[in-house]
Order: structure tokens, then sequence, then C-alpha cells
């Protein structure tokens, strides 16, 4: 991460603490002007032709908020690309989406990411977003669990002991990926999730569940753990402590990647220069966190900006030289990259699940759903 991104994230983490010195202002509202935007961005060449592209983003995801900042700044229409957004509930439905030709690139997470690349050959060609800070369980303050503290060396925001968590029923989005967050922390207590009780259910009625009292254990994400949830409740498991990473990928389908080459790699240059500019000054940082809100409840997610700002901050958007790193590193038994280590650990675990088979594997690691092409491209422009 670069000085700039870790000086902001520093910037939001103070916001979030709520001691009554909140970087979010009125005048963060006053919105940046197009010709400002045209300043900044100035340095993009427009495309010769106009070209329509279709693209799908998740309601109240850092990756969805970042495509919507190009269009807030008006650099859809500088670089003479007509994007045309439209906002989804979920990864997997827009891989429906996509596979019906109705949205052409795709910003989703892991549910995403595995669907489509096994279940629809959509091809992954970037990383948009850390995606798993927000993936947390709360139980309520007056739990067993909260009361036992904090006890395992290996996590040591893991709250709770085996025997207290065993026969727990848990409610939680079954194949997604607090699913496999909630099992990597089971591991931690040396329990699976067949130890446990599990209650599918989405995570807004998650919300209205544990607030009501009808829930002991609920997971999380997105905006939902940054809010007044902590309130009455304790995170109990948290994604970062029990050592999962996750992202949010950028993807295409091949159609598109043959039919409208040019029009992808422009969208990702505009990307990348979308997330130096939220990070690269306070300014814009809290400008971001205002659209960020504003977006939210245009979409029905009523939200705060101090919950923006959290998610913004620790579900940040990766830059282009994140993404060079991360698609040229190898993982530590040099099989594959990065991006594909990030996945392909929570696979294995769908396949024990029954979700997914071994044949999905391989299918997964077919060399033809992930391209580096529009990367290299945008590398060498540097």
């Amino acid at each position: 991460m670069n000085t700039k991104i870790k000086k902001n994230i520093l910037l939001a983490m103070s916001i979030t603490m709520l001691t009554g010195c909140s970087g979010i202002t009125e005048e963060a509202n006053t919105e940046i002007t197009y010709d400002y935007a045209q300043e900044v961005f100035g340095n993009i060449e427009p495309l010769t032709e106009p070209v329509k592209l279709n693209i799908g983003v998740i309601s109240s995801g850092s990756h969805g908020v970042t495509n919507h900042l190009i269009e807030k700044l008006g650099e859809f229409d500088y670089a003479n690309l007509d994007g045309q957004t439209t906002v989804f509930g979920s990864g997997p439905i827009i891989v429906e989406a996509m596979a019906s030709g109705d949205c052409e690139v795709g910003l989703y997470g892991l549910g995403g990411i595995l669907a489509g690349t096994i279940g629809q050959g959509i091809v992954n060609i970037g990383a948009a977003t850390r995606d798993y800070h927000a993936l947390q369980f709360f139980a309520p303050n007056d739990s067993p669990i909260v009361a036992a503290g904090q006890v395992t060396p290996s996590a040591p925001e893991l709250y709770g002991t085996p025997e207290l968590w065993k026969g727990q029923e848990i409610f939680v989005p079954v194949r997604t990926n607090v699913h496999y967050a909630l099992s990597k922390g089971l591991e931690h207590l040396g329990l699976t999730t067949n130890d446990v009780k599990l209650t599918h259910m989405d995570v807004p009625n998650i919300n209205t569940a544990l607030r009501a009292g009808q829930c002991e254990i609920g997971g999380f994400w997105n905006n939902y753990p940054y809010g007044d949830i902590t309130k009455n409740n304790t995170a109990i498991m948290k994604a970062d402590d029990i050592g999962v990473v996750l992202l949010a990928s950028m993807a295409a389908t091949q159609t598109a990647i043959d039919e409208k080459p040019e029009a992808i790699q422009k969208w990702m240059e505009l990307y990348f220069a979308t997330v130096d500019w939220i990070y690269a000054n306070d300014e814009n940082f809290n400008q971001a966190v205002s659209w960020y809100t504003e977006w939210n409840e245009e979409n029905g997610i009523p939200s705060t900006d101090i919950e923006s700002a959290a998610h913004l901050t620790y579900s940040s958007s990766y830059t282009l030289e994140e993404n060079i790193e991360m698609f040229n590193t190898l993982s530590k038994d040099g099989e594959y990259n990065k991006f594909m280590e990030y996945n392909i650990e929570p696979l294995k675990f769908y396949i024990d699940q029954g979700n997914y088979t071994p044949e999905d594997m391989n299918k997964f690691l077919d060399p033809a759903y992930l391209n580096t092409t529009f990367l290299d491209n945008l590398a060498t422009q540097q």
C-alpha cells in the first residue's frame, strides 16, 4: 500500500472512533466540480469513438461505489465512455446478468468470482477491493461468549471457548464469504461448521434479528459492523484477526473482451485513477465519503458518514500498482499468483462442503479465465 493511502487510512480510522472530533463536516458536502475532475484526470486519453459498456455492481460495496465515483467525477463523459451501471444485490446475480448479456463487466466478491468463473466462464481481469475486514460476527453484550473474553492466542480478538461455541445457532448467509470466514474462525477453536447450527439468512435480516433479541450470533458484511450495532453487541469474531484475506474482482465476459477491449481497458484506467483520487488528500476522501452515504441511501441502504468512512478505510480499493504486484507474486508453493491464492483456499472449503467438485477446481485454475492483458497494458503506461 502506498504512502498516500496509508496516510488517509489513518485519517479515516480516527474518523470512525467517534471521539467527537469527526473529520466529516458540513463542508464535506461541497461537491467537486466537473472542471476540477477534468484537471485531475486530464492525462487520461479519451476513446476516439464513444463506446457503451454495461457495468454490474453490488449495492453498498466499496468496489461498487468506486465505480459510482467515476460517474460523479464526470470521468465517463470525459473519457468518451458510455458507462451504463446497474446495481444488484449480490455477486451471483451480477453473474446471471453477465451470462445473459445484460452486463459486460462486473465488480463482485468471492461468491460471484466462483460462480462466474466455474459456472459461466466469466474472466477475471483485476482485483477491485479488499473484501474481508467487514466480515464480522456479533453477539449480545450479555452473551456467555462475550463474558468469557478473548482467550485464544492464535486469534487475539476471538471471544469465547470451544465449549461455548459448540452447538450454537449462528445466523449467516451460507455459501458466501461470511460462511467461509466462520469456518476459518472455528478452526482456531478446534471446531468446524459441523459443530454449530447454521441458519441461513441475508445480512439485513440478521441485523434486524440481532437487534430484536432473536439471534445469539450473527454474521455481517459491508457497512453493518461499523454502525450502532456495536452499542449493545460485541464483535466476537473478525475476519482479519483470524487470517482471512478475500477480495472483490474486476471481471468481464469473453464476448466483451473480444468485442470491446478498448472500452474495458478505459474503464479499468478510470477505476484506478479514481482510487488514486480518493486517497490523494483529506478533501477528496471526505467527498468520497459523502457520495458513498448518498449512494447507499439511493439504493435503499440507510447509512452514515461514519460507516462509509470506515468501509472506505478497511475495504479500500486496490491501486494499479498493488494489482500488478498481486498478479506477479506467486503463492508460497509457487503454483499460482496471489490473486488465485486468495480464491483457491475458499474454493477448497466449498468443495469439502459439497457446494463444488474437484473438477470445478480444475476449471477455476484454467488460465483462460484469468486475463492480465489489461493490467499489463496499464503497467506500460506508467
